[in-house]
């Protein structure tokens, strides 16, 4: 179906602001949305009246607006996975003392819906609330290897775009992936997104089956190995094993492949 540009206007807008926390002037963001400044001007105008933009007189700025705040606690609140989620996830970390992340999906994306830190110090690209690409991530990849061919059609990128070297770049190898993830009842990511990372996920069913969301453990590249990912798979296949149960999911393995 046609898409109505000024719908696509105001989406990339809220997402160009949402960028920038310190907020966005007017002539920043004219040279950034390359939009006419008739259009600009009341696209900004209806935005801050409707709450979802705010301009500050004093800086001359935009920044989001009190009425997205409430929208992302609503939709926070429709995932109830995440409250039932914590007391796995720090399970996890305080057995392996490494960062646990809970995601679902998204079309082609995956969002982050919690974090556990570990005490060692690690730099992520995804944070609460922000959204990577499925196919490029561990976590989106466990997710995405619960779908049958046709549903993973719906959540298939329009493109692979090469993040690093051993970024996943076509359906072919995504669905080589894929497969190996349910053979081996878990999703890898060696640095498809962030080449210093490396990160362990699966999937979390729910009572249709379903996937509920994700789980997965991230460390950097120096301390990872086969020993160390064997570890780390076991304890987080566990743990989420007892949190798809607590869910209502009678085969938590339900989504694997011999």
């Amino acid at each position: 179906m046609p898409l109505v540009k000024s719908a696509t206007r105001v989406a990339a807008l809220l997402e160009l602001v949402a960028h920038h926390p310190p907020g966005l002037s007017y002539s920043e963001l004219l040279e950034a949305s390359d939009l006419p400044k008739s259009s600009l001007h009341e696209l900004l105008t209806t935005l801050v009246h409707e709450h979802l933009l705010r301009y500050d007189p004093l800086s001359k700025r935009y920044g989001l607006g009190s009425r997205l705040f409430a929208m992302a606690s609503m939709f926070a609140q429709q995932f109830q996975i995440a409250p039932a989620a914590w007391p796995y996830m720090t399970a996890i970390r305080d057995e392996l003392n490494e960062t646990v992340q809970l995601a679902v999906l998204d079309g082609a994306m995956v969002v982050y819906l919690a974090k556990v830190e570990s005490l060692r110090p690690l730099k992520l690209a995804s944070s609460v609330g922000s959204r990577l690409p499925a196919y490029a991530t561990g976590i989106g990849q466990a997710l995405l290897a619960t779908l049958t061919d046709t549903q993973l059609a719906m959540h298939s990128p329009q493109s692979f775009e090469a993040f690093t070297p051993v970024t996943v770049t076509s359906s072919t190898q995504l669905h080589a992936k894929l497969e190996e993830a349910r053979r081996v009842g878990y999703a890898s990511d060696l640095g498809e997104y962030s080449i210093d990372t490396r990160c362990v996920a699966v999937p979390v069913l729910g009572t249709d089956h379903q996937a509920a969301g994700g789980l997965s453990i991230s460390l950097s590249a120096s301390r990872f190995d086969n020993e160390r990912r064997d570890q780390v798979a076991s304890i987080l296949r566990e743990q989420a094993k007892a949190l798809s149960l607590q869910l209502g999911a009678f085969n938590p393995d339900h989504w694997r492949r011999p």
